[in-house]
């Protein structure tokens, strides 16, 4: 009877386990994007922070005001070999929207104003910069990144940049300036080296006994 009852159920497990598997494979394809939830806050405080497994290669979002600023925590997984794209905000005009890093404290990293072959790109400097959590942030253009001490970086200079205003000593505190709405939004930020902030909180597997009782 036990044999017949297997015999008669085994098809059935075996189509169960299969859907799980897929299921399981397409949330690992799906893993290298993170997708804006809701509204990304704009100070380290509130920034989003992206929880999945294995590489971080894309973040995608939307600025719905000319004064918004998404920020997005990241983990840089080890050591960027010097001159290697980290950071790359897809962008159409130089006043498009910016892209900044800060380190886990909130200080300023490195920005770039600079539309060059479709992106404002930040490369990991000569110096190694060292692995841990980042915060990368994208304001439109002209709505810059504050400390107590002022702007963190000078307006308007092109080229990348390590923090070069009276600000620049300074851990982020706010945004100020004038928003120049151009396009691209909603926007794309390529990342390499870079893994999620965390991983995801796991769920619950099924059991042999939910499975046969499902399909019983």
């Amino acid at each position: 009877m036990a044999d017949s009852v297997v015999t008669r159920f085994a098809p059935r497990l075996a189509a169960a386990i299969l859907a799980f598997s897929l299921l399981a494979l397409a949330g690992r394809a799906h893993a290298q994007v993170w997708a804006e939830t809701g509204d990304a806050g704009d100070l380290i405080s509130t920034a989003q922070f992206t929880t999945g497994s294995g590489p971080l290669q894309f973040i995608t979002g939307n600025l719905g005001s000319p004064t918004d600023v998404d920020v997005y925590c990241i983990h840089l997984q080890s050591v960027p070999p010097a001159g290697l794209p980290l950071v790359q905000l897809q962008c159409i005009v130089i006043q498009g929207p910016d892209v900044f890093l800060f380190d886990a404290a909130g200080n300023g990293v490195f920005t770039n104003t600079t539309c060059s072959s479709g992106a404002k790109t930040l490369l990991a400097p000569n110096t190694g910069l060292a692995a841990g959590t980042y915060y990368v942030a994208v304001a439109f253009y002209g709505n810059d990144p504050q400390s107590a001490g002022g702007p963190i970086w000078l307006p308007a200079l092109l080229g990348q940049r390590a923090p070069d205003g009276p600000g620049a000593a300074g851990t982020l505190t706010g945004w100020a300036g004038a928003p120049v709405v151009q396009p691209n939004n909603p926007y794309q930020i390529n990342l390499a080296f870079m893994q999620y902030c965390g991983a995801p909180v796991p769920t619950a597997q099924p059991t042999w006994g939910t499975l046969k009782s499902h399909y019983r």
